[in-house]
């Protein structure tokens, strides 16, 4: 949910990461990251944020006034989760964490860069496949003279080529941070089942208002000031997450609905309408403008953040197994992310 945030999550994930460092590989190996991640978040207060003064905020404030508690939790979650061969391990549905940024991770795999951000694909993908038709041109002059040379052919192979990435050579540290945090759960499967069951009541609360009204009230920061009045509810498997959303459901419903006449109340009367969006926002726009460079590139209107990782890795291969004539266009003139 990239107009609402948990601030405190990207925190937690550093605490663990500092903690597990500790410790041996065997016993690092052992640890469900992401059963102790919730375990920890379960824990602590929510902080979510939806611009960037109220980002910046809450982790200060996380920062400075929480940092023994986010230690303490994490401390005991390590302590508390335990590898068990019986518990559940069925995957969360896949909506709950489908995320931007797990499909840029997909990417990266797939280009082999590890630290390419959304504006770095376009150019990554127009790699791979010139490197992927240089690669063709050499084996079939092999086939032609009857040589063979095992260290030209590993040159030009496009998996694992290296990509000098837009982020390793950003002068703005800040906005360098700003991407780390947009990465830093993508290796996570864990989700607070309030999340989209809060937005999904929200969006329909403010659907019945009348037209003029509901235009002040905006949709992030409702779900945000009803979430930070709940206690988080983390799931990491299937069976978790049902039996959460069943508890959210049945303990919290009236809650839920008594916090969002309050929150549709606030934003009518305080409307926010000049407020900056998270810092994590910026990453947005470079996803769209990469989608709309790949679709063209690809001679395709289909591709989306969902599907790109699929049929950008599909359309690679048929390239290299020569089932797509790609031909190279020498006539780009798409507007790249500045």
């Amino acid at each position: 949910m990239q107009s609402c945030k948990n601030a405190i999550e990207e925190l937690v994930i550093s605490e663990i990461d500092l903690q597990i460092s500790h410790l041996p590989q065997y016993r690092r190996e052992q640890i469900n990251l992401s059963e102790v991640a919730a375990y920890a978040l379960n824990r602590l207060p929510p902080m979510y944020a939806t611009s960037k003064s109220g980002w910046l905020r809450q982790r200060k404030k996380a920062i400075t006034e929480m940092r023994p508690q986010i230690e303490s939790a994490v401390r005991r979650a390590l302590v508390s989760v335990k590898p068990d061969a019986l518990r559940d391990n069925s995957p969360l549905p896949s909506q709950e964490v489908a995320s931007h940024a797990r499909s840029l991770a997909a990417l990266q795999q797939i280009f082999g860069a590890e630290n390419a951000s959304w504006r770095d694909i376009p150019n990554a993908l127009e790699n791979a496949l010139m490197t992927i038709k240089l690669k063709s041109a050499v084996s079939n002059t092999y086939l032609v003279t009857g040589k063979h040379d095992d260290t030209a052919i590993g040159q030009v192979s496009w998996l694992g080529r290296h990509l000098k990435t837009s982020i390793d050579d950003e002068s703005d540290d800040r906005k360098a941070k700003d991407f780390h945090t947009y990465m830093i759960d993508v290796n996570y499967q864990f989700s607070n089942v309030l999340e989209k069951l809060v937005l999904s009541l929200a969006y329909h609360q403010i659907q019945k208002l009348h037209p003029a009204i509901a235009e002040t009230v905006d949709l992030g920061e409702t779900t945000a000031y009803v979430l930070n009045r709940l206690p988080p509810m983390y799931a990491t498997s299937e069976k978790g997450y049902k039996a959460l959303r069943l508890r959210a459901r049945e303990v919290y419903g009236q809650e839920v609905v008594t916090a969002l006449k309050e929150a549709i109340a606030v934003c009518v009367e305080s409307p926010n309408l000049e407020r900056m969006p998270l810092p994590l926002a910026r990453f947005e726009a470079e996803l769209e403008e990469a989608l709309e460079q790949v679709n063209w590139i690809l001679q395709r209107d289909d591709i989306t953040w969902r599907n790109a990782p699929f049929i950008v890795e599909d359309c690679l291969i048929k390239a290299v197994n020569h089932e797509i004539d790609w031909r190279k266009r020498s006539d780009y003139n798409y507007p790249h992310v500045t």
